[in-house]
């Protein structure tokens, strides 16, 4: 049973949309209702089959069925789209839809603003020269303050609405992903920035370890996605505006930093937000999930943020949800 009536069918959209975003809207709707976008049973990572359904529908009113794990904590998209289906709707239909074609070089300006925090944060632990990299770069905006710094960057997304932005500001760009970057010889790389991606990924893990292997011993990975347990500081507290169709996961700090030791990455930050700094480790796979506790604090979590929403609260009571599974140390700590 989901968490709650409005989040039990598919309806109208939860966020404003232009005429535009409205025109592409119908015709994703569409390509699920004919099968043009096909679907796919989505099993959790950890081999559990223990769901608890969450929501039948997403911000967008798409039917997007979304479940917490009980094993180890995750939750995820459940069915999904097919790889086949993924990959058009990115590269025709996944841009316009959630910025809309008259809000990209807004889209494109932010990611700028982002680069250089970023680069704030990490700068001093880069060589001089070196190589950032970012997977999922959309107009490659993140990457244009390292490449104006003279680092060697190179973007890859599968989609390609908005290259020439990143390309008029001397940023490599291309179309692919990280197995593709390893086969074209890209690498070592010192930096390699996740930004809102790893949510995307059919397997979060699996995609992490050609990431792995691009890094250089001493590299830095840099993930951010939209934590879990982070909802009531953003998206107006609300768990419908915080779910979108593209995103097939849904992180907590916990099963991030599980999710990139599986995948041979030691974190050294994570934070429920949840950003994470990571680096290469000497052996992977070695973790185990999460405590079911975990999963009992999520479902905890979004039952209170559902109840504040549907009693009309503007701002839901407070929730402390659980600590990250360490304390790490903190990103100053990389080149020590």
């Amino acid at each position: 049973m989901v968490l709650s009536a409005r989040l039990a069918a598919p309806g109208p959209p939860s966020v404003p949309l232009d005429g535009a975003q409205r025109a592409v809207l119908a015709r994703v709707a569409a390509r699920l209702a004919d099968g043009t976008y096909r679907l796919e049973p989505a099993p959790c990572p950890c081999g559990a089959a223990r769901d608890v359904e969450l929501a039948r529908r997403d911000r967008y009113g798409l039917p997007v069925r979304t479940v917490l794990c009980r094993a180890c904590g995750l939750a995820r998209t459940d069915p999904r789209m097919r790889t086949e289906a993924l990959r058009r709707f990115y590269e025709e239909d996944y841009r316009d839809l959630y910025t809309g074609p008259a809000a990209r070089e807004r889209l494109f300006e932010g990611q700028i603003a982002l680069g250089r925090s970023i680069l704030a944060h990490v700068g001093r632990v880069l060589p001089a020269g070196g190589t950032v990299v970012e997977v999922g770069c959309g107009p490659g905006g993140n990457l244009v303050p390292f490449a104006e710094a003279g680092y060697r960057t190179v973007g890859v997304d599968l989609g390609t609405t908005g290259f020439e932005l990143g390309r008029a500001r001397g940023v490599d760009l291309r179309q692919g992903d990280a197995a593709s970057l390893l086969a074209e010889g890209v690498g070592p790389v010192d930096l390699l920035v996740l930004h809102h991606v790893l949510e995307h990924f059919e397997d979060p893990i699996e995609a992490l370890r050609p990431i792995r292997r691009l890094l250089a011993p001493r590299g830095v990975l840099w993930v951010e996605v939209p934590g879990l347990h982070a909802i009531h500081t953003r998206y107006a507290g609300d768990f419908l505006r915080y779910l979108q169709n593209a995103h097939l996961f849904h992180f907590t700090a916990a099963t991030l930093a599980y999710v990139l030791r599986r995948a041979g990455l030691e974190p050294v930050h994570v934070d429920e937000h949840a950003l994470a700094l990571a680096i290469p480790a000497p052996a992977g796979d070695r973790t185990p999930f999460p405590p079911p506790s975990g999963a009992r604090a999520t479902l905890a979590y979004l039952r209170r943020l559902e109840r504040a929403r549907t009693r009309g609260r503007r701002t839901p009571p407070k929730v402390t949800p659980p600590a990250p599974p360490s304390a790490p140390p903190p990103p100053g700590t990389l080149d020590s």
